[in-house]
């Protein structure tokens, strides 16, 4: 939590106790579910059709522990919250599969809805998708309402249900063993469990917070104390800083007309040399054109004796003039020729490409056949296998629907024994009844009796009326004769329910035993389809088998006579072209070796035509050299005569360059000395500068230092207020008076009026005292006992009346109503009377809910429920649910 959320929360006791009875007193959604669809959910792995919550009220899942009960509940939860006791969606989904899925169907607020939760993919790269929708009665479809995003979808989601997953599993489902988790606790540690149950923890993480931010502030105050001490120490420095700037304005002064002066002189002296270092410019240009002028000396003499050669080769080239167009035209002759022979091979190439390509295709086609061969024949033998397992099965089939018939016949008579059990069991409480009634006036008259015999008045003890000796005698032989007959009607009674709990047994075994048959029934059926199926396989064999033996014959007769009739006659054809070419080697390679014999031919011819077009050409070219090369050496004297005259001029130059270089190194020094005194003054000036900061910076962390003093109270005030003295002890005050009210409410209706609960939080000390406690006081028609007191079914009573109503506070807090309720009840741990307890009170609640689901893996109790959800499993399709 931030700081602006505590400065949020900081409101006024009363204020926020307005808020929490607003909070818990709103019920405007009530989720009722519907429909529950799941595929390769945990132990479920594709069941045929959805479990339809319609039609009922109080229902039980029932089956063996491991089958997929608990599945169920947790396929609810994912599919709303994404969670499920715990585990990750990875470990939700069916072994061996890549993608899971549950819809959910469940109407709130007088509207139907219907989420889908899905995950797929493998590895690293799976996703998960929901999608929302409302039924629409208008258009009588489902109108989407998923939004762009699953964590905005997730949100919406929420703010339809007004519950998280901890509220709906802490309120509407009752866990195995939580009966009394609130109760059996002593009366010092019912506050930890109700500030739990009503999830208060999140206030210790308000109150933690808060105290750390009290910490983190606290220490803040202390380094805002320490920088304030900096500064002040800073500050000091002021006048000591003002002296300084005095003195360093004076001597930069000093140093800026020192340098002033080394300037001047360095400039005068710069001039003088700039004269000479022009004529230096000069004297480089001229040692540069006169190695220009020996460079193009060279090359013109060079270049002049290359002409002379080259004339020379020439004159002997035009000597051998008739023997190079001799071998030039029985060059041009033995090209024509290979250029033949070059076109008739590339012929010859192209048309045994071809027949390769016609021999690869009759092979494939060939072969092709060959395989649709072998693929008939055996498609015959497959066939001929199905045919004969289906004659071995149909004994077996007629065996197996037997089977079925008599066990579909044993379940009716199951139904047949329920209902007279159900007769039996009314009976007995009638005839339970009746000896009730029957002992009560027994012993009113034996009170009668009694008193007659004691009283020695002459008076009637009933009516009061004077009696004598032989109407008191009368009067009691008359109540003798009265209990005789109560007697009698006892005895009768006591005959009647002894025959009503034989005949209860005995149709209890025999429904007992039936289960046990009856649990082979769907086993028989999944066999008795599987048959069937393997018989339809054999039937459409039969039918099939009469066109596959007639294509095995017709692809038989093809490999065995001619096929791919057009291929052949194409590579026929093919192998005649090759005959008309008349392709020769040995002239084609003739022509290929003289070839080469004159590849030199053709550039004499070239060089030979070149020297009879430039022979005047090269003449004139090498007298044009001689003239050029006479030229360069008249200039070249010339330049050489100019250099040595601007040698003489420059002699003095390297002892001006000198003195420069010192003039320079004094101005150098003069800007430095400058520079550094600049520098101490703008030193000095930037310290004083930040003096004026630091006063500034010093007012802002005294400001920041007292705000922060403030916020750290506030914090520690926040921390008690959060802490368990402060709005959890409020919420748990207020909660109180509601959750009795509601305990009480559900226990008069589970003790027929009878009994009454108290939550005192105090209690007298023996020493006069008031100490804090949380006790569980329980009033009924033989006065006031703490529930420490009470055993067996009537504190079973107060467990669950307490334990629906803390739901219910609960689901009211997070602004819903509990309308469904799930128990995993627990029958195991009770005794036959704890059951039977058990049983009673969950049909005197059941109208307070409109959908409660028990959980059991006992088969005896199922007959006590009107629906029962029969959950199975098995190896090869996974769990799978009967509605009876």
């Amino acid at each position: 939590m931030d700081e602006g959320l505590f400065r949020n929360v900081a409101i006024d006791c009363g204020t926020l106790a307005i808020v929490l009875r607003i909070l818990v007193t709103r019920m405007d959604a009530i989720m009722i579910p519907y429909k529950l669809r799941l595929r390769n959910f945990l132990s479920y792995k594709e069941p045929p059709e959805a479990l339809d919550f319609s039609g009922m009220h109080l229902a039980c899942l029932i089956g063996a522990n491991g089958h997929g009960k608990s599945a169920l509940l947790d396929a609810i939860t994912w599919a709303l919250w994404g969670k499920a006791r715990g585990s990750r969606d990875d470990d939700l989904m069916h072994s061996g599969s890549t993608e899971m899925e549950v819809a959910f169907e469940f109407g709130l607020g007088g509207g139907r809805y219907r989420v889908m939760r899905k995950r797929y993919g493998k590895g690293k790269t799976k996703k998960s998708l929901l999608e929302l929708a409302i039924w629409n009665e208008t258009t009588l479809d489902w109108q989407p309402l998923t939004e762009p995003s699953l964590r905005v979808t997730q949100k919406r989601l929420d703010q339809i249900l007004r519950m998280d997953y901890e509220t709906f599993t802490n309120s509407a489902f009752l866990r195995q063993g939580e009966a009394d988790a609130f109760t059996s606790k002593a009366p010092g540690q019912r506050k930890d469990i109700l500030a739990a149950i009503l999830n208060l923890s999140e206030y210790d993480t308000y109150a933690e917070r808060a105290k750390n931010l009290a910490k983190s502030t606290e220490a803040e105050v202390r380094q805002a104390q320490l920088r304030l001490d900096e500064l002040d120490a800073e500050l000091g420095q002021r006048s000591h800083l003002e002296a300084q700037q005095q003195t360093q304005n004076v001597l930069e002064a000093q140093a800026r007309l020192a340098r002033t002066e080394a300037d001047r002189d360095l400039l005068a002296l710069q001039v003088q040399l700039g004269k000479l270092e022009g004529k230096q410019a000069l004297q480089a240009e001229l040692t540069r054109s006169i190695g220009e002028s020996r460079r193009a000396l060279t090359e013109t003499e060079r270049e002049h004796q290359q002409k002379q050669q080259r004339m020379q080769d020439q004159t002997a080239l035009l000597a051998q003039r008739s023997a190079i167009e001799a071998d030039t035209q029985q060059l041009l002759q033995a090209r024509t020729a290979e250029s033949h022979w070059q076109a008739v091979w590339q012929q010859q190439q192209k048309i045994n490409d071809e027949k390769h390509r016609l021999e690869q295709a009759l092979a494939v086609a060939r072969a092709q056949v060959e395989n649709d061969l072998a693929q008939a024949r055996g498609q015959v033998e497959e066939t001929q296998k199905l045919i004969r397992a289906a004659e071995t099965l149909r004994p077996k089939a007629a065996a197996v629907t037997a089977e079925i018939q008599q066990l579909a016949t044993l379940r009716q008579q199951q139904q047949q024994q329920r209902e007279q059990l159900a007769t039996l069991r009314a009976e007995a409480q009638s005839l339970q009844q009746e000896s009730k009634n029957i002992t009560l006036e027994g012993t009113r008259l034996k009170e009668r009796l009694q008193v007659l015999q004691t009283e020695t008045s002459s008076n009637c003890p009933v009516c009061k009326q004077p009696l004598g000796v032989e109407g008191r005698q009368h009067l009691q032989s008359e109540y003798e004769q009265q209990l005789e007959s109560l007697r009698q009607q006892v005895r009768g009674l006591q005959q009647r329910q002894n025959e009503n709990t034989a005949a209860q047994q005995t149709l209890k075994a025999a429904l007992a035993q039936a289960d046990k048959t009856l649990k082979q029934l769907p086993a028989r059926q999944k066999q008795l389809a599987q048959i069937e199926a393997h018989l339809q396989q054999g039937v459409e064999a039969e039918e099939h088998l009469p066109a596959l033996q007639e294509q095995v014959a017709h692809r038989q007769a093809l490999l065995d006579g001619d096929f791919a009739p057009d291929l052949q006659a194409q590579w026929a054809a093919v192998q005649a072209r090759l005959q008309e070419l008349a392709y020769d080697a040995e002239a084609h390679k003739l022509s290929r070796l003289t070839l080469q014999q004159l590849r030199g031919a053709e550039r004499r011819h070239a060089l030979l035509q070149e020297a009879l077009q430039q022979q005047a050409l090269l003449s004139d070219e090498v007298l044009h050299l001689q003239e050029r090369a006479g030229h360069l050496q008249q200039r070249l004297q010339q330049d050489e005569e100019k250099l040595a005259q601007l040698n003489q001029e420059l002699a003095s130059l390297p002892a001006l360059q000198a003195k420069l270089r010192q003039k320079k190194q004094a101005a150098a020094a003069a800007h430095a000395h400058w520079e550094q005194s600049q520098a101490q003054l703008i030193r000095v000036q930037q310290q004083l500068q930040t003096l004026q900061t630091l006063e500034t910076v010093r007012k802002e962390v005294a400001h920041n230092w007292s705000r922060k003093k403030i916020q750290a109270r506030r914090y520690r005030q926040l921390q008690e207020a959060f802490g368990p003295r402060g709005v959890q002890a409020m919420i748990i005050e207020n909660a109180l008076p509601e959750l009795e009210t509601e305990a009480n409410r559900l226990l008069r209706r589970l003790s027929d009026g009878r009994m009454n609960v108290q939550l005192p939080t105090t209690r007298q000390t023996k020493a006069g005292g008031v100490r804090e406690t949380l006790d569980i006081i329980i009033s009924d028609e033989l006065g006031t006992r703490p529930y420490e007191l009470y055993s067996g079914g009537e504190a079973f009573r107060v467990d669950l009346a307490l334990r629906v109503a803390l739901s219910r506070l609960l689901a009211r807090r997070a602004g819903a109503a509990l309308q469904t309720l799930f128990i995993d009840e627990g029958f195991g741990t009770q005794d036959a009377h704890g059951r039977e307890n058990l049983i009673d009170a969950l049909h005197m609640i059941k109208d307070e809910f409109a959908l409660v689901l028990v959980i059991t893996h006992i088969e005896e109790l199922k007959d006590q429920f009107p629906v029962r959800i029969q959950i199975s499993k098995d190896e090869v399709s996974g769990s799978y649910f009967t509605v009876e």
